[in-house]
């Protein structure tokens, strides 16, 4: 890197802020390469984050973005600048009429908890989380353990550092700093969906103002036992359609049992134990109605195959409902867990399932279906369990996902080679769009080069 540049840099951030040291890199690659050419920084507001990224752009000197886990090798030895936004922890402002919390993006799913506790709030957890950060997991589209009986985008305005410093404001924050209506259903004026799952090509999001939850009196979850996938992802379609549930998770004895273990010989002591597939649901309302809603739910489950499961396991899940499920925590294992994630329709998701379990046969693996949108559509996830230095894993999952696209799966954030799997599939028009748009905001392609697809 440039002295130049690194010096610029200082100056927008401060020296505290701005390394080169190969040390401090280290810990955002899986391999670093022995001779590194990259800046990081750690901006801890608007301002310095702003002014740096305008500085970088002003220089052609690449601008990436830390997202999730480690970054590719080959950006140690761009020439640019990583950006760590997780030094912004402001929680600006909880807007507890309308039920909204205006977030940085260092702002963490256990710190809002914590805060969110003592007002009697709650925010909805991820179930895949790859980040702590609630913008980075709610930008990222990250499947929600509610997501089946709420919103299918779980903010309503957000805010990005473009390509060249300038601040992008979505909906009505365009029309003024901390916006007039925020809490309008239709958003305002705003183009966020491009900035979805989109690797931050088009800008870096900085902020949120997320939907919170108020916490009602009566909280209760139900766990019910079925002999098949088909059987309990039915129950999981009906409960849904009704408007009955909460929380709503499907998912086979291997992934419950990884879920809720904390060491190998316990997760394999509690799958014995548990049945086939365990429907659980969660409740949080009125008491009165959550006593309908449980009996009727009881009801459909019988109807459906489905027997009560051992309270414990509905305790231990009301446990986990209140936090994040990180993919990370799952790695104890055997080693490492790689997924194969998509979205279907509810009745063919049993389908998919079945699929990806046969292309990844060999290997140990876990599954769970979270509906969408009143059971609309569903989550699929398959959990791969394998030791962390397993070289043949990537091929099958990359033939895995292959022939769910085939099968009509649809992906919502595809990396690497599922990626290009994808991009291929994908209307030529999409494609062209995508390029154009990035043109536009970013005319010299420094921002996040190469990360969501070749060439853009």
């Amino acid at each position: 890197m440039k002295g130049e540049v690194l010096k610029g840099l200082v100056e927008c951030l401060g020296r505290e802020n701005v390394t080169a040291d190969a040390g401090r890199l280290k810990g955002y690659f899986e391999r670093l390469p022995a001779s590194t050419d990259l800046a990081l920084a750690t901006p801890s507001d608007l301002d310095g984050l702003s002014e740096a990224v305008a500085f970088a752009y002003e220089n052609d000197t690449p601008i990436y973005s830390h997202k999730r886990g480690k970054m590719p090798e080959e950006v140690a030895s761009s020439g640019g600048v990583l950006f760590d936004l997780s030094g912004m922890r402001k929680i600006i402002r909880i807007d507890q009429p309308n039920l909204l919390a205006f977030i940085e993006y260092g702002v963490t799913f256990e710190r809002m908890k914590e805060e969110l506790d003592r007002m009697g709030l709650r925010m909805l957890m991820p179930a895949a989380a790859t980040s702590s950060s609630v913008v980075r997991s709610y930008v990222d589209r990250d499947i929600i353990l509610a997501n089946g009986a709420t919103r299918p985008y779980q903010f309503t305005i957000f805010h990005a550092v473009l390509a060249d410093g300038r601040v992008w404001m979505s909906g009505n924050d365009q029309f003024t700093p901390d916006g007039h209506s925020e809490f309008r259903e239709d958003f305002g004026p705003m183009y966020s969906n491009f900035f979805h799952a989109s690797e931050d090509i088009f800008g870096i999001p900085y902020a949120v103002k997320a939907w919170v939850y108020k916490r009602w009196e009566e909280r209760r979850v139900r766990a019910y036992s079925f002999s098949s996938a088909a059987e309990a992802i039915r129950t999981a379609y009906l409960v849904s359609r009704h408007d009955q549930v909460f929380e709503c998770v499907a998912a086979d004895a291997r992934y419950l049992s990884v879920l809720l273990s904390r060491t190998p010989e316990e997760a394999e002591s509690m799958a014995e134990k548990l049945a086939p597939w365990t429907l659980v649901m969660g409740f949080d309302n009125h008491p009165k109605l959550v006593e309908i809603w449980d009996r009727q739910t009881a009801s459909l489950a019988a109807e459906n195959g489905g027997k009560p499961a051992d309270d414990g396991l509905a305790a231990r899940m009301l446990e986990r409902f209140e936090l994040p499920w990180y993919m990370e925590e799952r790695e104890y294992y055997r080693g490492g867990v790689t997924a194969i994630d998509h979205y279907s329709f509810m009745g063919k998701a049993p389908s998919f399932l079945e699929a990806a379990r046969e292309a990844m046969s060999g290997y140990e693996t876990g599954q769970v279906v979270i509906p969408m949108y009143y059971g609309a559509a569903c989550y699929c996830e398959t959990d791969i369990y394998h030791p962390a230095d397993d070289a043949e894993v990537e091929d099958k999952w990359v033939s895995a996902y292959s022939r769910l696209l085939d099968m009509g799966a649809h992906l919502n954030r595809p990396s690497g080679k599922v990626a290009e799997m994808v991009w291929k599939r994908m209307d030529g028009e999409n494609i062209r769009m995508i390029k154009e748009l990035k043109k536009v905001l970013d005319p010299k392609g420094l921002l996040n080069p190469g990360q969501l697809m070749e060439g853009v």
